[in-house]
């Protein structure tokens, strides 16, 4: 005897595995990836997530690993973007892409959130290198936050 089979029930024999093979296919089974947590970008007053935000923040982690005698100078010549003229405490520092004709040229200093003014050899003597965790640089719109302050870039530093 020969069996013959609906076309409707084939189609929906089909469409079973077709929707079964979906869904397994989704599925992550894998255990190499794991999950990895976004990194925060410090804006000046508040910290957020690099998912929630469409700018770029450069920022300077100091290795744990790094020499002892390594200056606050040394620091700030890796952030994208600043320049430092001299050495030690009276240094010039400059923010490439900001400038104000109404004041100087020197960059707002920011301590762990507080206003440390514009004097780079305060903040030179005011803070130990080896406790400064994380360094970045706000210019442009990301630094009106900060008002007339920040027209010249806002340096964020942020210690132990």
């Amino acid at each position: 005897m020969k069996t013959l089979v609906n076309p409707s029930q084939f189609f929906i024999f089909l469409l079973s595995i077709a929707v079964i093979t979906g869904c397994s296919s989704t599925r992550n089974t894998s255990n190499s990836q794991q999950f990895q947590s976004p990194q925060v970008i410090d804006r000046g007053y508040n910290q957020v997530d690099s998912e929630s935000t469409n700018q770029s923040n450069p920022t300077v982690s100091p290795n744990e690993k790094r020499p002892s005698n390594i200056s606050l100078n040394d620091m700030l010549i890796r952030l994208p973007g600043v320049r430092v003229q001299g050495n030690g405490a009276y240094a010039r520092i400059t923010v490439s892409g900001s400038a104000s004709f109404m004041s100087g040229t020197d960059p707002l200093f920011v301590v762990n959130g507080v206003v440390r003014g514009t004097d780079y050899s305060i903040i030179h003597s005011a803070i130990n290198p080896n406790d400064v965790t994380s360094l970045s640089v706000l210019k442009g719109p990301d630094a009106t936050i900060y008002g007339t302050q920040g027209a010249n870039g806002v340096i964020l530093i942020r210690t132990k």
